[in-house]
C-alpha cells in the first residue's frame, strides 16, 4: 500500500485536525428541551479539561472552540484564566464565538439599529478576546437576519489575523 495515493491520505491525515466545540461537553439541548448528562462539564475549566482528555486520546484536537458569554464570562478580563487552563490541560483556545443569537435582543432578528449596536459591541469584545489569545484567528458569527429568520444563519469567520470574511 505504497501508492503516491495512499501516501497522499496518509499526509492529510499527518495534519487533520478537528477543533472542540466548548458547548459540546456541557448540558446541551435545542429549543424543545435540554439533554442533561451526568457527567457534563459545568465550568469553563471542566470544558478544557475534557477537550484535554478528547485531544490526549486522538492527537488531532488541539484546539476548543468557545464562547464569549458561556465561555468567558467576564470577557477579556476572563483570558488570564483561559490561558491557564490551555496550559494546564494541553489545548488551545481556537475559534472565539460572540453569541449572537441568544438574547432576547435578537428575538425578531438581528435587525433595528439597537440591535445592531448591541451585536457591534459584542463582537468588538469577542475581537479583543481574540487578540488576547495566543493561536486564537478566528471569530466565528451566525446572523439570523441573514437568513431572515431568527434562528442563526449560517457561520461567517472572520480570520483575527487579517480581517478577511470566509463563509
Amino acid at each position: 500500500m505504497n501508492s503516491p495515493r495512499s501516501e497522499k491520505v496518509f499526509s492529510a491525515l499527518e495534519t487533520f485536525r478537528i477543533e472542540l466545540p466548548s458547548w459540546g461537553f456541557a448540558n446541551t439541548g435545542t429549543r424543545f428541551g435540554k439533554f442533561i448528562q451526568a457527567a457534563a462539564a459545568t465550568t469553563t475549566e471542566e470544558k478544557f479539561s475534557d477537550a484535554g482528555q478528547v485531544h490526549l486520546l486522538t492527537g488531532v484536537c488541539p484546539t476548543v472552540a468557545l464562547h464569549v458569554l458561556w465561555d468567558c464570562p467576564d470577557g477579556v478580563q476572563s483570558t488570564d484564566q483561559i490561558k491557564r487552563f490551555a496550559s494546564r490541560y494541553g489545548v488551545s483556545p481556537g475559534s472565539i464565538n460572540p453569541n449572537l443569537f441568544q438574547d432576547q435582543e435578537y428575538k425578531y432578528g438581528s435587525f433595528g439599529i439597537r440591535t445592531k449596536r448591541f451585536a457591534s459591541a459584542r463582537s468588538a469584545t469577542c475581537k479583543t478576546a481574540l487578540r488576547s489569545h495566543e493561536g486564537s484567528t478566528v471569530e466565528t458569527c451566525r446572523f439570523g437576519s441573514l437568513t431572515g429568520q431568527t434562528i442563526p444563519g449560517p457561520p461567517i469567520s472572520v480570520n483575527g489575523s487579517n480581517g478577511s470574511l470566509n463563509r
